[in-house]
């Protein structure tokens, strides 16, 4: 078992035209073996029984690189068989399925022009074989004999010929689907990431001008009211270490240069309720939830767990075509999670970009389907900031 494998895996390494040629060498010296065992030639008819075996084999060895050739080869060769009488006809059968397989190969191999050539010099080879042969034939056995050796196998092979350029067509579609849904993946990540920079510029910008303005009191305050001073000064640590976290994340985002930048205040958890009036009044009714103790969070977290219900709504409404969804808010001891249910469709649902924003802060988002609709579930971890 393990030698016939490991034949078979070294004929398929072969290229195509020295397969041919070593399957053309097979076959003649099988047909050579039928001469000898199976007939009473000798001598000269022996030899020239030989000779024309040869035009099988080099018809089958020629049957890609040149198939109007080999089908001549092949069929002339039925033709100078039917010379010598039955008692190579009726005996050497070889020649015969080699003939239908030279022109299955002619009908793989070729079209048009070729192929009617093809066609005609194979069925004009068969059709003399079968007057020269010494049966009485009528017009009936001229007309099945070109069918069954010539034409049938063609149209066989033609059909595998289209079969196989359908198949293709079809799998270079499927690879170009493939490129162009990657290609659309990474335009959407790197939008979302341009995105994130921009948006954690206008946090880092905004806590740097805290710490400013918290450091200008806390200094004016140091000598005449030391206790607020410190308290002043602890809160500029604090806005400080969250703008360095920020500002982190930031060098690890690209960002387009151009990109004007918002003006209008980040958006929060806090004002998720109003999210959900603008969902309502667009025609999707939202039931919110607030789970925990609400807090104030990182201002990247928050932005982007606002930014997570934000979307699962929108695609909802957009594509889902949900008709009532609802929110809900938990607010943990380490982190926060954001669940939006609804009751649409699963199509057109893709938060690529939203699981970029997520993965940016070591969360989880999963997006799947759920009876009676669909359920998008972000978490984000998210220490208290005083």
């Amino acid at each position: 078992m393990a030698l016939s494998r490991s034949i078979v895996a070294w004929l398929r390494r072969l290229p195509p035209y020295r397969f041919d040629a070593l399957l053309g060498a097979l076959v003649l010296a099988e047909i050579c073996l039928e001469l000898v065992l199976l007939t009473d030639l000798t001598g000269a008819e022996l030899a020239l029984a030989f000779v024309v075996a040869s035009a099988f084999g080099f018809g089958l060895a020629l049957r890609r690189r040149a198939p109007v050739v080999a089908i001549g080869l092949a069929t002339s060769g039925m033709l100078t068989g039917n010379l010598f009488g039955g008692e190579v006809s009726d005996h050497v059968v070889v020649p015969f399925f080699a003939t239908i397989f030279v022109s299955f190969s002619a009908g793989a191999a070729t079209e048009g022009a070729r192929l009617a050539a093809a066609f005609l010099v194979g069925a004009a080879f068969v059709a003399a074989g079968a007057a020269f042969d010494e049966y009485d034939d009528d017009a009936g056995a001229f007309i099945f004999s070109v069918t069954f050796a010539v034409a049938a196998p063609m149209v066989f092979g033609q059909l595998l010929r289209n079969r196989a350029r359908l198949n293709q067509a079809l799998r270079d579609k499927a690879t170009r689907a493939e490129a162009d849904r990657a290609a659309s993946a990474d335009a959407a990540a790197a939008d979302e990431r341009t995105r994130i920079a921009s948006e954690l510029h206008d946090v880092v910008a905004h806590a740097l001008s805290a710490m400013t303005v918290q450091a200008t009191a806390a200094r004016r305050l140091a000598a005449a009211d030391p206790d607020r001073a410190r308290d002043a000064f602890a809160a500029v640590e604090g806005t400080g270490r969250e703008a360095l976290t920020e500002l982190r994340r930031l060098l690890g985002v690209l960002r387009k240069e151009d990109e004007e930048l918002a003006l209008a205040p980040q958006p929060s958890l806090a004002h998720v309720d109003g999210l959900a009036r603008r969902a309502a009044a667009a025609g999707l009714p939202v039931d919110l939830t607030v789970t925990g103790t609400a807090r104030r969070l990182p201002a990247g977290v928050d932005l982007t767990a606002y930014r997570v219900v934000q979307e699962a709504l929108g695609r909802a409404r957009d594509t889902g075509h949900a008709g009532r969804a609802a929110v809900t808010v938990a607010y943990g001891d380490g982190d926060v999670a954001v669940e939006v249910r609804d009751d649409g469709a699963a199509t057109g649902r893709g938060l690529l970009g939203t699981r970029e924003r997520v993965a940016v802060y070591g969360g989880e988002l999963a997006s799947t389907a759920v009876a009676g609709g669909w359920r998008v579930r972000a978490r984000l971890p998210a220490e208290a900031v005083s």
